[in-house]
């Protein structure tokens, strides 16, 4: 493996147990310097898999990681710890619910859930949304808890408007209904780990203890609460921050990532031990050149720049037109003359910065004849018809779960309207008890609906003690006929 890597890969692979800053450019082969690491570490016998805690940014890039390791070492992927800050965070809490106060099979709000249990507060408590829209009420509860504030640990001195001392009583209110609801966030994902780490100190010194070596990808894209986390669990004496990042590729400030944690762990944590890899294995000479002469106009950047030995390639051309009409006919114009020299259809990729533009592209695309494949779209836990399904699954273990009652009481239709969920959450606040508990005592009209909904859930949990877990999926699809709902959304696409 060593053998495979330049000169700067080897160096930051064989670097002694220390804290390291590992400044990769484009395109230099982090993911393989970051991968041969942790085989080396093994191999040598420095440390064992459970002593490495690996973490990245996006599920394909741990997938990537977690693929190479194990085909390297030949391991069971269950033995790793490697993934996303909010897989491994979901890891710790099912682990340690107890100490976190959590229920046991807690479930965790994507965003669509997480506006939607807003919703449901505001109409519990009157708020208007006139007055504190959704987004603007949301971004400020990522925001502080991104930054490891609960509602009580707000300084109101430092926010002394009157309408920031609402959001913090919003705030307040949508904490105490996740908590009663057994529901987490994605941030909460992450404040709630750091506050058990840094409030159990069994539990943070076994961990200590036990990851030797932490090592991260993308440093450049932690925020402050991360960063904060990352301190903790390495606050033994034993353990080394392996941290690969590049700051001249930070882009996600507008979502809390801090590119300065960068330029702090340099000078708390690795002064002595930073390596830069600029060799470039991944685009000619005339892009490398441009993107260096960019970069440079940058100001407090650590520095470094890319080279290649694939020659100089091709030049860059830019074209500019005057609106998004042209620039999408230029575009299927440009494709087509390609087509005219060598069909190269495989070979061209069109990029673009939203999903606002395919529209147009795919239009222009189309109208000239072009094929294409958009990749993309949802993923599958985020369709529709596998929410619903697994509402149903996370029912049968947690009645409390009100954003799953909510979710599919009328799913598929069952004639309980709006009016009849009003009057069962309102006499589930009366009494301060879960919205599948107020089924026994609300009487409105749609009550003889309702209580088939329960017996059916009701029917669910009995099964749930008499057939394995896939037998019961199955059995929670057939009774519900979610395949029959499936095959008509089908129809209706085709159409």
């Amino acid at each position: 493996m060593l053998e495979e890597l330049n000169n700067q890969q080897q160096k930051a692979v064989l670097l002694k147990k220390f804290h390291a800053l590992i400044l990769a450019g484009a395109g230099s082969g982090k993911t393989k310097v970051l991968t041969t690491r942790i085989a080396w570490l093994v191999k040598t016998c420095q440390i064992n898999l459970s002593n490495i805690f690996a973490v990245t940014f996006t599920n394909k890039a741990a997938r990537e990681m977690i693929s190479r390791v194990s085909t390297n070492l030949s391991c069971n992927n269950r033995k790793l710890w490697i993934g996303t800050f909010h897989g491994l965070c979901n890891r710790f809490l099912r682990i340690h619910y107890k100490e976190a106060n959590l229920f046991r099979a807690f479930q965790i709000l994507d965003n669509f859930d997480q506006l939607s249990s807003l919703k449901r507060l505001f109409k519990i408590h009157d708020i208007s949304e006139e007055k504190y829209p959704y987004r603007n009420v949301l971004k400020f509860i990522n925001y502080n808890k991104e930054n490891g504030l609960r509602a009580s640990s707000i300084n109101r001195l430092n926010n002394k408007s009157l309408k920031n001392d609402h959001l913090i009583e919003i705030y307040q209110l949508y904490e105490m209904q996740c908590q009663q609801e057994g529901i987490v966030d994605f941030p909460e994902l992450l404040l709630r780990t750091y506050e058990l780490f840094k409030e159990n100190s069994n539990i943070r010194e076994y961990y200590q203890e036990r990851f030797l070596h932490i090592l991260v990808d993308e440093f450049q894209d932690t925020n402050n609460l991360q960063y904060k986390f990352l301190q903790l669990i390495a606050g033994g004496s034993k353990t080394s921050i392996f941290a690969v990042g590049d700051d001249d590729q930070s882009i996600y400030s507008f979502r809390g990532a801090n590119s300065n944690n960068i330029l702090d762990f340099e000078n708390n944590y690795a002064k002595e031990n930073v390596i830069r890899l600029e060799q470039n294995y991944r685009s000619a000479g005339y892009i490398l050149d441009s993107a260096n002469q960019l970069i440079e106009n940058n100001s407090s950047r650590l520095g470094k720049k890319l080279w290649t030995n694939k020659g100089q390639g091709e030049l860059l051309q830019i074209f500019e037109q005057i609106n998004e009409l042209t620039e999408a006919q230029w575009l299927a114009n440009e494709i087509k003359s390609i087509f005219k020299i060598d069909d190269k259809s495989h070979k061209i990729g069109v990029l673009y910065r939203s999903n606002a533009q395919s529209r147009i592209i795919e239009h222009a695309l189309f109208s000239a004849g072009l094929p294409y494949t958009v990749y993309g779209g949802l993923r599958f836990f985020e369709r529709q018809e596998i929410k619903h399904a697994l509402a149903y699954l996370r029912l049968i273990v947690n009645t409390k779960d009100d954003i799953s009652w909510i979710r599919v009481v009328n799913f598929p239709a069952r004639g309980i309207g709006l009016k009849t969920i009003d009057d069962i959450s309102s006499i589930a606040i009366e009494n301060n008890i879960s919205l599948h508990d107020a089924i026994n005592i609300v009487n409105t009209r749609g009550k003889i609906n309702l209580l088939k909904f329960s017996d059916l859930i009701d029917d669910f949990i009995k099964k749930l003690k008499e057939l394995s877990l896939p037998d019961l999926i199955l059995y929670v699809i057939e009774k519900v006929d979610l395949n029959c709902i499936m095959r008509k959304k089908i129809r209706k696409m085709n159409v």
